[in-house]
């Protein structure tokens, strides 16, 4: 058997499984720069965020719009691997983080510091909140565009008088 202070390798079968009591793992959105860099120079690194994306257990997001209306789309990529976040908050950040729906909302780091302390108390915990949150955000992966549309979108053109 081989180890990391996150995995185990079962050496006959190849099997990767997830250390029990091993330690969390967070990413913030502002350490993704470099690797970003190099997927524009082109050396195929989407896939490695996403690795790196999809081993974690909660994404921070420190994006704060100075328009109020562009959405963090490093948290875009986290939801893209059903990777809860916790982002500081601003004017439209609630189309795209639902608080205690898939992730959480601060205001500052006074708040940040607490949802930290409170989801990793008991890490990891298969009934706790980063574990709904994962759900969540797989079941609204299965909601494809066009009912998403219907549901969102077409409501709204019905109730507007043209």
């Amino acid at each position: 058997t081989e180890r990391s202070a996150f995995t185990e390798r079962d050496t006959q079968s190849g099997t990767v499984m997830c250390l029990r009591g091993r330690p969390a793992l967070l990413v913030s959105s502002t350490s993704w720069t470099e690797f970003e860099q190099l997927t524009r120079a082109g050396d195929g690194l989407p896939s490695l965020i996403c690795v790196i994306t999809g081993s974690a257990d909660l994404g921070v997001c420190l994006h704060k719009s100075s328009s109020g209306l562009d959405l963090p789309m490093k948290v875009v990529d986290m939801f893209g691997c059903s990777l809860p976040v916790c982002a500081v908050n601003f004017k439209c950040l609630h189309e795209l983080v639902k608080h205690e729906e898939n992730g959480l909302v601060f205001q500052n780091s006074e708040e940040l510091a607490a949802q930290l302390q409170m989801l990793f108390s008991k890490f990891p915990d298969p009934a706790g909140k980063l574990s709904q949150f994962r759900k969540n955000l797989r079941e609204s992966e299965r909601l494809r565009w066009d009912e998403s549309w219907t549901r969102t979108v077409l409501p709204l053109l019905m109730d507007t008088p043209f």
